[in-house]
């Protein structure tokens, strides 16, 4: 059989010719997330490692002893995000025959990097599971064995009838203001990165005044201003686009090295659970009181963004038939194959990407897209030593501008006429960025939900699957508190 033939290309209107445009178009504004997802899952484990040690992160990078694991972390990350997001699309290319990317999503990394492996990193120490040299890279394999689970956990409720029942069950204002929340935390964390804010004395959080005498916050801010320009234009890659225009420019001006090696010499699958398997799944279980809300929380996460996604871009692409999107099961399964895949390559949760629209509205209709963009991911993993040098200024911009993709659900929230609905969609919002920690934002948001209708008599709002989660939450939480 050919291509054309397997794919179905003449069948949904489009051509080989413009499925590989279209792919290529795909991975150009999926690209960024070479240079952003190493940077947010490294960056988490170096705040943990901070912690651990009670070094700053300038002094860890300096350090003999734990710079070399920073930078071997890194490129760890960088090989896994570009090997799994390749797998991943394969699969949709193949199996699924659908015109969608997928690699690390971003929510789930900022997620797994700024809450589950600091997290860990602190329950392993007051458990003494391992010394504090070793505990920041266990809590990576750890939040790898959450995703690992998450991934298990999508793929039984993908194929069973579970599905329906979680969709049916969690409100609509919660699922809103759980993605608006994430993308307010992806664009603290990018100030964050470009030094925009940083802690306060006295406060939680300030201006960095220091930094406005130094090259890099300008940098970043140029970051911003060249993807807000080209967003602006919808001119596809834009992120990817100015990322590597200010790494250029941060190399010009003395303040990025050059890579030890411009290609990859020889693979390191740092992250990857494969390194420590038993221990890392007996400490998960001896964790579980922690490990099990994470996992939990994850597949809340990628769950909904998974399905939303998956509707709006077959939508676009005029792939759904007498109701029903064209081989709706099977993207599903393939999502949840890909997360249960993700951590063997040392990577968080594989995700759906919305910018495989950028291709839909090339003309992409079929497999042969994802193919394309399968093909150029796995290339790219040849280059990751390159990819490690982009420096954080130049990825911050960039995701302080992420927030505003998910932002736009803020209109869907804004008309609900309900207090007992929007107040705790906002607790969730705000709980994200102002916990630091998406599980908390989550869950004070499903307990609000339960309280407030509680409160106003409105028992018949509430559905065993709401209250079912919100006990779980108020459980975790109560766990956490005593420190187990």
């Amino acid at each position: 059989m050919s291509i054309e033939g397997f794919f179905q290309v003449k069948e949904r209107g489009s051509t080989v010719g413009r499925e590989i445009v279209a792919g290529l178009t795909t991975f150009l504004a999926m690209a960024y997330i070479l240079f952003v997802n190493p940077a947010i899952l490294a960056g988490g484990f170096t705040l943990a490692l901070s912690h651990a040690t009670g070094l700053s992160v300038s002094q860890l990078e300096s350090s003999p002893t734990y710079g070399p694991l920073i930078e071997s972390v890194r490129l760890g990350f960088t090989i896994a995000t570009a090997l799994a997001a390749g797998f991943a699309t394969l699969v949709m290319a193949l199996y699924a025959r659908l015109p969608f990317g997928l690699a690390p999503g971003m929510g789930e990394n900022a997620f797994i990097g700024y809450t589950v492996i600091p997290a860990f990193t602190t329950a392993i120490l007051s458990k003494q599971l391992a010394p504090i040299s070793e505990a920041p890279l266990l809590a990576i394999y750890l939040a790898l064995v959450s995703v690992f689970f998450n991934g298990i956990l999508f793929l039984i409720f993908s194929i069973g009838g579970i599905r329906e029942f979680i969709i049916n069950s969690v409100p609509e204002s919660i699922r809103l203001g759980t993605s608006i929340g994430i993308g307010l935390f992806i664009s603290l964390i990018g100030m964050a990165d470009m030094g925009l804010v940083t802690a306060g004395t006295g406060t939680p959080i300030t201006i960095n005044w220091p930094a406005f005498s130094t090259l890099g916050l300008y940098l970043g801010i140029a970051s911003a201003i060249i993807a807000g320009a080209l967003i602006a234009k919808r001119i596809p890659g834009a992120f990817l686009m100015a990322i590597i225009a200010t790494t250029i420019a941060g190399a010009a001006l003395g303040l990025v090295s050059p890579p030890q090696s411009w290609v990859l010499t020889s693979p390191s699958l740092t992250t990857s659970i494969i390194n420590d398997l038993p221990r890392s799944f007996y400490a998960y279980f001896a964790l579980f009181g922690l490990g099990f809300p994470i996992a939990f929380s994850l597949f809340l996460v990628d769950f909904f963004d998974g399905l939303g996604t998956i509707t709006g871009l077959a939508t676009k692409a005029g792939l759904v038939k007498d109701g029903k999107i064209v081989n709706i099961n099977r993207a599903l399964i393939t999502d949840s194959l890909a997360s249960i895949v993700a951590p063997f390559f040392g990577t968080s949760t594989t995700v759906i990407y919305i910018e495989s629209a950028t291709g839909i509205e090339q003309g992409g209709r079929t497999g042969l897209t994802a193919l394309v963009v399968s093909l150029l991911f796995l290339a790219s993993v040849a280059l990751a030593p390159l990819f490690t040098v982009v420096p954080g200024f130049a990825t911050g911009g960039v995701l302080m501008l992420v927030g505003l993709l998910f932002l736009s659900l803020a209109g869907k929230l804004a008309v609900m006429d309900d207090y007992t609905e929007t107040i705790p969609a906002f607790l969730t919002i705000i709980g994200i960025p102002f916990t630091f920690s998406i599980t908390a934002g989550i869950g004070l948001g499903f307990i609000f939900y339960v309280f407030m209708k509680l409160a106003t008599g409105r028992f018949a709002d509430l559905k065993p699957g709401v209250i079912a989660i919100a006990a779980l939450f108020a459980i975790f939480f109560g766990l956490s508190a005593i420190g187990y």
